[in-house]
């Protein structure tokens, strides 16, 4: 049988249940329902979606929710304020998108858990969809789109039941497989200056290196987790960054503590350019020639904050000059763009653009 879907939120329940409970004043589980299928046209709004909003709203809304015998009601037994009544509408989807940018690069680590968790206090996911009569019609009707905005003639048109949630996409891009429990530990070490021990692959080197690290911050980069922090090896140089998905085995030295220095912060001190965190200790200064359709795309952002875009309508070409410490991602940048793309400054990336162009030859 089709389900009985419903326009309104959960949140939009709540926060009618909250309204009514307020002010101390003990309402019977039937009045409360009643409200609610009045308040929100709902007549087939059943009561065990209200007993899931009562166990949702004490258990993890932190409501102080309780039964009165004498008054044959439901009360707060002390002044409760919902969480979301601190938001507008508007804001409350901004935060449900929110939640939809943060899963979009969720890895299932105990950060993006946390944040879900959290975001879900606030903004429900939806529930269940509960099974009613199949001749039964939603009483909110005069609210919900009924038709598409183009239909083929003489086609049956099935209603449709949406919220403005379900007007927004956000696509999913690929996770980050990070080791079970690297992101607890790094932030149980990060707020108690514990030292961190771990093996970690780098692009640097052949095989997997040990490393003992005093972790300073955690930093975030196009969906990836870095760890930034430097090696109680003296022979080598730092602090530097540690990408999460390379470390494993990693372990916490809660016996050694260290004193976190002056600057801790992930600078970038040579950086005007927009190419995330990778940094080095040398800026250059870089010029690309663009053309074809890599010239509108490489107009639609501001790539470094002291570039510069020259047109040339005659060859079609669109050149952009700035300054910038961050080549390894610059270089991935330009091959990105294909036959669109060719470096005319420095001349040592050019060099290296012209050999990775004939390895890929040679490997037709």
């Amino acid at each position: 049988m089709p389900g009985h879907k419903t326009t309104h939120t959960q949140l939009e329940r709540f926060r009618l249940i909250d309204s009514m409970l307020a002010d101390g004043e003990a309402f019977s589980f039937e009045n409360i329902l009643d409200t609610l299928r009045l308040e929100l046209r709902d007549d087939l709004l059943s009561d065990s979606s209200l007993r899931r909003d009562f166990r949702y709203m004490k258990n993890e809304l932190g409501a102080p929710l309780a039964y009165d015998k004498k008054r044959h009601g439901w009360y707060y037994t002390k002044p409760f304020k919902l969480p979301a009544e601190a938001f507008s509408d508007d804001e409350i989807l901004c935060l449900q998108l929110i939640r939809g940018l943060v899963n979009q690069n969720s890895n299932d680590d105990f950060l993006y858990k946390s944040f879900d968790n959290l975001l879900n206090k606030i903004t429900p996911e939806k529930e269940p969809v509960e099974h009613v009569n199949a001749d039964a019609e939603p009483m909110n009707a005069e609210v919900t789109p009924r038709k598409a905005v183009l239909e083929p003639k003489n086609a049956v048109v099935e209603p449709v039941e949406t919220t403005l949630r379900d007007r927004f996409y956000i696509a999913p891009r690929p996770k980050h497989l990070i080791d079970e429990g690297v992101v607890e530990k790094i932030l149980k070490a990060i707020k108690n200056n514990y030292l961190l021990d771990f093996n970690y692959f780098s692009k640097w080197e052949p095989e997997e290196r040990h490393r003992k690290v005093m972790p300073f911050q955690l930093v975030f980069d196009d969906g990836s987790l870095y760890l930034y922090g430097a090696s109680k090896n003296p022979r080598v140089p730092g602090p530097r960054l540690y990408k999460l998905s390379k470390i494993h085995a990693l372990e916490l030295v809660k016996s050694r503590t260290f004193e976190l220095p002056a600057n801790f912060r992930f600078r970038e001190d040579f950086e005007e350019g927009r190419f995330g965190s990778f940094q080095y200790d040398e800026a250059y200064d870089f010029k690309i020639e663009f053309s074809g359709e890599a010239r509108s795309l490489v107009r639609e952002c501001l790539w470094a904050d002291n570039q510069k875009i020259e047109e040339n309508q005659q060859a079609d070409t669109t050149t952009i000059s700035f300054t910038s410490s961050q080549w390894i991602p610059i270089f991935r940048w330009l091959l990105s763009f294909g036959e669109n793309a060719r470096p005319l400054e420095p001349d040592w990336l050019v060099e290296q653009w012209k050999e990775s162009i004939e390895k890929m030859y040679k490997n037709l």
